[in-house]
């Protein structure tokens, strides 16, 4: 493992933002998306790649290229190690007061930082503040793009799903900040100290799927909550991220996951956790 790390600039009085990317390969994709994390960068921030092993041409030169960029700091692993190690390994190093959990085809926008910070301010119970993800489209005007999703929330059986998912991204649903179930591993702000208190990703999850539910379980049963943020949002060309992966292994990591998934979290315990912070039993649903 190779380490290269800086100073994070200090931009003003607002609190720092660790903004943490799990890279491989696809490296010219993600200069531009560091190139939009510093352009909209609205508050103190620090950039921590960790690359699982891309073993695309050029990705050396990409990198001493990043390496330039003072906000930057990068980790480089000799084997693919996923996405929750590569995000625990970023956890490491950083030294913000809030962790962003970005993808290595997130565009940012605005002032997410300010809007995301805003809305931690708004209520000290707040532990994790999700995005807007936004899907772009090649043949849209962009006030007709779609909003991915606000966050996910739990259906009566325990599996979490994308909470008011292909909406228009103007579409009044979307523009009204709201309580969450559970938030999404991308396009999502964490309190660190909300993560020194519940733990960060749990490193028995495979490459990826259903950590960042297990994560999301564990900031609400400590008793925090989690809430949707409009203002702050990403434009997401989503799986960009993930092109060398065989759907073999893609399956095999869901089905993995799912399995660990149920065996920690029971029906029950996630229906009452959720109880717990005031939202319907999804039984109820059913």
């Amino acid at each position: 493992m190779f380490v290269t790390q800086k100073e994070p600039i200090q931009e003003s009085h607002m609190a720092l933002t660790s903004v943490l990317i799990p890279v491989f390969n696809n490296l010219a994709m993600l200069e531009q998306v560091v190139a939009t994390l510093i352009q909209h960068a609205d508050a103190p921030m620090e950039i921590i790649l960790v690359d699982n092993a891309s073993f695309e041409p050029g990705v050396d030169e990409a990198y001493a290229r990043l390496a330039q960029q003072p906000q930057v700091s990068i980790i480089r692993n000799a084997e693919n190690r996923g996405f929750g190690k590569a995000n625990n390994q970023a956890l490491a190093v950083a030294r913000g007061d809030y962790i962003a959990l970005i993808n290595s085809d997130m565009f940012m926008t605005g002032p997410w930082m300010r809007a995301a910070q805003a809305r931690f301010a708004s209520n000290p119970n707040i532990g994790a503040v999700q995005l807007r993800i936004i899907l772009p489209s090649t043949d849209q005007p962009m006030e007709q793009w779609q909003t991915q999703t606000c966050g996910a929330r739990f259906l009566p059986d325990g599996m979490p799903v994308y909470l008011l998912p292909n909406l228009p991204m103007n579409d009044p649903r979307v523009l009204e900040a709201f309580p969450l179930q559970a938030f999404m591993g991308a396009g999502v702000i964490l309190k660190r100290e909300v993560i020194n208190q519940v733990g960060f990703f749990d490193e028995e999850y495979d490459l990826v799927f259903f950590e960042d539910t297990d994560l999301s379980l564990r900031v609400s049963e400590a008793g925090h909550d989690i809430f949707y943020e409009p203002q702050a949002f990403v434009i997401h060309l989503h799986s960009a991220s993930m092109p060398h992966l065989t759907q073999e292994t893609y399956d095999r990591s869901r089905k993995n996951n799912q399995k660990l998934f149920v065996k920690k979290w029971p029906i029950h315990k996630i229906h009452g956790i959720l109880v717990a912070r005031g939202f319907p039993d999804p039984r109820s649903e059913s």
